[in-house]
């Protein structure tokens, strides 16, 4: 499990300095690098010239540049960056420990499901345009913990909210990631392009299913002889988890 290793330390790091930054510390906001606020801003930026609320620049640079990073190395930014990500695997771990085993649900349901995160895309999009207002204040796991539920979110409802979540997590690993989070939305188009990606010797493979049942998103990776999900994070959980040595390999390719 070196990989992960590598992952986790760099996702503390990352964790770490969100945290900073939450407590008051340096010249900026932990809200400032959330790449979604870069999406959020852009009616503003058109319609007005001036970003939404308490957006800025940043936000537009952290958006463009994970969406470059997604076409070199798909959502590469979820599995070895994001706080929200790391919290959803390790409480999915965690539910695993307590239960013995990971709830997969059937890739049917799973990828209906997943068109939640595109209603909620479209739902805060359209919220945050016509009011002027951060509306995903009050429901976005990420300001919901690092704000201590603070400004701009909506009471009881931002703590119901961020329980379900977690208790969510803990039955389904990467709930949130998989099923509501915007900004797994917008990046979905990207991710399948994405250059930097896992390729799989076929007549190699015995088809063990080892690697769809370590992957975080259930991803049947099995099944590709180059995964492409939209899902894939680039984790490389499959690859640690395949016992047959070079079946699967990091590469890059179109």
């Amino acid at each position: 499990m070196k990989v992960r290793y590598v992952r986790y330390s760099v996702l503390v790091i990352i964790l770490a300095l969100v945290l900073y930054l939450a407590f008051g510390y340096g010249t900026r906001s932990f809200e400032a690098y959330c790449p979604f606020g870069g999406a959020e801003s852009l009616w503003g930026l058109f319609t007005t010239g001036e970003f939404t609320c308490a957006l800025s620049p940043l936000n537009l640079s952290m958006l463009l540049a994970l969406l470059v990073l997604a076409l070199v190395s798909k959502k590469a930014f979820c599995g070895w960056a994001c706080p929200i990500g790391f919290f959803g695997e390790l409480l999915g771990r965690a539910g695993c420990a307590v239960t013995g085993r990971r709830l997969h649900p059937s890739q049917r349901l799973n990828g209906a499901l997943k068109l939640l995160r595109y209603i909620v895309l479209v739902l805060f999009l359209v919220l945050t345009y016509k009011t002027g207002e951060l509306v995903l204040r009050g429901y976005d796991p990420y300001y919901l913990i690092f704000s201590g539920v603070g400004h701009g979110t909506a009471g009881v409802v931002s703590y119901i909210v961020l329980v379900g979540l977690g208790i969510g997590a803990l039955i389904v690993p990467m709930f949130f990631c998989r099923y509501f989070c915007p900004m797994g939305a917008v990046f979905d188009p990207f991710s399948r392009l994405g250059l930097i990606k896992i390729t799989r010797d076929g007549e190699k493979c015995t088809e063990c299913g080892n690697c769809q049942t370590a992957c975080p998103h259930s991803i049947p990776v099995q099944s590709f002889s180059r995964v492409r999900h939209r899902d894939c994070t680039n984790c490389f959980e499959c690859v640690d988890a395949c016992p047959e040595g070079d079946v699967l390999t990091v590469r890059a390719s179109i």
